[in-house]
Order: C-alpha cells, then sequence, then structure tokens
C-alpha cells in the first residue's frame, strides 16, 4: 500500500485528502490504450469544510474494459462519472491533450475519484485537455474549480545530508551523481541509474515528517551517526535472515523518533533494480518503483519506458521479504527496546505526559493530584492551548491502524472563578474544534487532542479576575523508554492500550 496526500482550497477551504493506493494490483485498461495503474482502496481528510466519511464504491478491481463508474444513486447525491485509480505516471488515465498527450496529473486523470462528506457525494478530477487544473462536482451540480496546491506520498526517501556508501567513499546523497557505484553490505558496486528529490511543507503531517534513528540504534555503527528517512523508507534488518521493515513501524520513541520540521528535502537512489544501500553504516533500501515516481521533482529527465519501470509492483519488486506487521515486526521492535536500554535510557514515568498551558505566549503548568490537573489562568487570557507530548499508535503498538498523532485524554474540562459558578465543558462542545479529535465513548466519554489543543476564550467568557480551569484525564500517560536526560519529559507510547485496559 502506499499513501497520496494533497491539498485542495475550494470555495475558500482548504482541505487535505490522503488517498491509500493498492499498489500490488496492477490495473489495465484498454478502452483508450493500455494504461496502467493501481486501484485506490481507501481515503481520510475533509474537504469544501466538510470531513470525508468514505470513499465511494467503484468497479476499478477487474481488468480491460471500461473502469467509470456512474455515482447516480449515490447516498449524497450524483457524483458523476469516476474511476477511483491512481494512474502510474502523468501521461496515462483519460482526458489528455491528444493520444500521448498528458492524462493525469499527480495520478488524477479527467475521471478521477469520488467520495462521501457531509452527506454529499463528492468527485474531484483534473479539467479535461488539462495539465493543471482540477475540477470537483457534487450532488449532480455542475462542475466546479478546486485549486491543487501540493500533492505527497509516502515514498520512501533519504534527508539530504545522508551519507551513501560508494565506491569513492562516503557521499552525502545530494553530492552523488547517476553513474556512482554504491556498495551494498556485501561489498557489490552497483552503478545508480536515477536520482530524484523534491523539498516539501511538512504541516505537521505524520506521513511527512521524517524520522530519526539514532546512532548505533541497530547495533554498533548502525548507522554511525543519527539517520533521517521519511516513515516509508524500509530498513534491512536481519532476523534469522533479513527482511525489510518500513522505519515509521519501527518507532519507539527513544531510538527511533519522528522529527517535527516545518519542511525536509527528500531523495533517493534508484539502482538497475532494488538493492540494499548502506546510509551511515545502516542498510536501507534502494527507490522501488510503485507507481510513485511522479512524487518526485525531477520526474521529466527520467526514462520512463525504461524496462526497471515496467516490473510489477508488490512483494516480487523486493530485494528482501517486506513486513509492516506480525511476528517478524515484534520480533525486531523487542531488539531495538533492548538495545536501547543497553545504551542507558531507562523507564521514566510521568502520568500527564508533560501536560501544560500555553497562554498569550507564557508557559503555565499545572498543580496535579492523580490524573487531575488544575491551571490558574487571567480572565483576560485570548490565546489559550493545552500542551501534551504526543505518539501515534501505529508507530508504537504492534499490528494498530491508528495513524492520529495523540496527546492526552480528556475525560472532563470544567471552569471555576469562584463567583459566577462551575462551568462543566462538554467534550462535544462546538466550540472546541481545533487540536482535538472526534469524541469517542463506550462504557464511559473521551476525547483525545493532538499535543495542542485551543481552548477558545469564549469558554470564560464572564468570568472576573482569574479562574480555575480543571482537566481530569481518562487514563495515565504509562511508563516509557528514555534517556537520563530526559527524566522530566514523557512519551506516552502506549497510552492508546492503556486507556482501553482502564475501559475493559
Amino acid at each position: 500500500m502506499a499513501n497520496y496526500t494533497y491539498e485542495f482550497t475550494t470555495n475558500g477551504n482548504t482541505g487535505t485528502i490522503t488517498l491509500t493506493v493498492d499498489t500490488t494490483t496492477l490495473y489495465t485498461y484498454n478502452s483508450n490504450g493500455s494504461f496502467q495503474g493501481y486501484p485506490i482502496t481507501g481515503i481520510s481528510g475533509s474537504f469544501n469544510g466538510q470531513t470525508i466519511t468514505g470513499l465511494l464504491a467503484s468497479n476499478n478491481t477487474t481488468q480491460g474494459g471500461s473502469v467509470a463508474t456512474n455515482d447516480a444513486n449515490g447516498t449524497g447525491g450524483n457524483a458523476g462519472q469516476y474511476n477511483n485509480v491512481f494512474w502510474r505516471d502523468d501521461t496515462q488515465g483519460n482526458g489528455g491533450l491528444g493520444p500521448s498527450g498528458k492524462a493525469s496529473i499527480d495520478g488524477i486523470d479527467n475521471r478521477g475519484f469520488a467520495f462521501t462528506a457531509g452527506g454529499t457525494d463528492y468527485r474531484i478530477s483534473k479539467q479535461s485537455a488539462s495539465t493543471t487544473n482540477f475540477i470537483y462536482q457534487s450532488n449532480g451540480t455542475a462542475s466546479q474549480p478546486t485549486t491543487f496546491n501540493a500533492a505527497n506520498s509516502d515514498v520512501p526517501c533519504y534527508v539530504t545530508g545522508t551519507r551513501i556508501r560508494t565506491a569513492r567513499g562516503e557521499v552525502a546523497v545530494e553530492d552523488l551523481t547517476v553513474g556512482d557505484l554504491a556498495v551494498t553490505p556485501e561489498g557489490t558496486e552497483r552503478p545508480i541509474r536515477w536520482i530524484g528529490h523534491r523539498t516539501i511543507a511538512c504541516h505537521g503531517d505524520s506521513a511527512r515528517l521524517p524520522v530519526r534513528i539514532a546512532a548505533h540504534a541497530f547495533g554498533p555503527g548502525r548507522p554511525a551517526r543519527d539517520l533521517f528517512v521519511s516513515p516509508a523508507h524500509a530498513i534491512c534488518v536481519d532476523l534469522l535472515g533479513e527482511v525489510l521493515i518500513p522505519t515509521c513501524r519501527l518507532i519507539n520513541g527513544t531510538t527511533i523518533t519522528q522529527v517535527s520540521v516545518e519542511s525536509v528535502a527528500y531523495w533517493h537512489v534508484e539502482l538497475d533494480s532494488h538493492d540494499i544501500l548502506v546510509a551511515e553504516g545502516l542498510p536501507a533500501e534502494s527507490y522501488v518503483d510503485c507507481g510513485n515516481r511522479a512524487f518526485f521533482a525531477n520526474v521529466e529527465v527520467t526514462d520512463l519506458a525504461a524496462p526497471p519501470d515496467e516490473r510489477p509492483a508488490g512483494p516480487s519488486a523486493f530485494c528482501r521479504p517486506f513486513y509492516e506487521t506480525g511476528p517478524i515486526v515484534d520480533s525486531a521492535r523487542a531488539r531495538l527496546a533492548d538495545r536501547a536500554e543497553a545504551l542507558g535510557w531507562r523507564l521514566v514515568e510521568d502520568p500527564l505526559a508533560d501536560l501544560h498551558l500555553i497562554v498569550d505566549g507564557q508557559v503555565l503548568h499545572p498543580d496535579v493530584e492523580g490524573l487531575t490537573a488544575r491551571f490558574i489562568l487571567p480572565a483576560a487570557a485570548c490565546d489559550v492551548r493545552l500542551v501534551s507530548t504526543t505518539f501515534v499508535p501505529a508507530h508504537v503498538e504492534a499490528g494498530s491502524g491508528d495513524d492520529r498523532r495523540l496527546g492526552v485524554c480528556l475525560a472532563a474540562l470544567s471552569i471555576d472563578d469562584g463567583l459566577t459558578g462551575i462551568r462543566h465543558i462538554a467534550l462535544d462542545d462546538p466550540r472546541l474544534t481545533q487540536g482535538l479529535h472526534q469524541v469517542e465513548s463506550t462504557d464511559m466519554t473521551w476525547r483525545w487532542t493532538d499535543g495542542a489543543a485551543t481552548l477558545p476564550a469564549d469558554l470564560w467568557d464572564g468570568c472576573r479576575g482569574t479562574f480555575f480551569l480543571r482537566v481530569a484525564l481518562a487514563c495515565a500517560a504509562p511508563r516509557r523508554v528514555g534517556p537520563q536526560d530526559m527524566a522530566g519529559l514523557v512519551h506516552p507510547a502506549q497510552a492508546h492500550t492503556a486507556q482501553a485496559n482502564r475501559r475493559a
């Protein structure tokens, strides 16, 4: 699977849409020529100010013939004709500028993909016979323009500055040239066929943020110094035989962590076939083409008709067995945990995950009793954010598919100035919008923050002088392995599981 993230601005609303693409199922469409793409199997994000609730069904799972689906009887009305196919490159799909013209933009053609958001069926597609413009249709209305801002995929990459082992020594990835001889862990010299690069804005998106692999995390000199890669980049791990595991499945909050940056430059190195490079002393994969080459800024210099690009995606495309979940990944994570402790990391504890407020630019720490934090704020406070450390369950919990960035799990909020009466703030209060996930409940109700929840000033409108803000958590952030010089910090790596256990 691969994820492709887009930003569209429609009617003044900028929404981020992430498509999940099955890169192991190659789809061939022969109606207007032989085009190859992959079925879009999932979607998340928002559009036109509305949260996307699901992908509309399509008939893109059969080979040959027309892939078009007409959403004539959708739950939210007619979204038009769509195919839900991500095309391998921009010369494929429908609606080009001629028989061999550009038929898609970043994998989306003029039939595009369809989904439901806010009870409305939408279709987003490229404008027919255009190389730049996108449009959308909803509930049978005429097509309307939508501005395309950016696209990103979870294509695996190295970060600028990463040193790759070559026949001429350790060379920074940005200084490599086509024809250089990369040296594999076995000592084989293999010529570099292509080097891709692109600088992207991260916007706090865990699919974009680089992952830091600390020096010696996998063993002495592996890597020799901190190595930064994209979340999907696969590391070669020897577990009674070498396997490939995406870095995001090895994040442990200690020796392997995700780094918050505004932007990052990603690079990748392609050989004649998929193989293992040595990056900062750590074995890691070279580029494998699974239909994501359009991610890179310099794709125009690449011969997309070259034979290596025609090999099928999926397991047969990888040079080692590839795992994202299961006992193999669990075993690798256990070894990394043991290694972290051997390097001097120790268990630290902070049940409230370093919970604090930032009030008009100033940091306020709470008085704490159990899982309840009490803050004293001036009634004139305007810009107030509830801040904590964060984690992504899918990065730290075996078998989890939850890719949300989670902060603390709220059970109750209240405000009291001692004069106007206590105010209990419901977790689903419509004023609580920024920095919080949706309310969840079983036998109790809770709501996760994303690590920086905004508390609007009208919550305490009318309070006098100062007031108490009480924050009760549904569960404690459990212990985790941490370095001795971070004894006051905590990353609640298993908070999601602990909360579930508390509810059980």
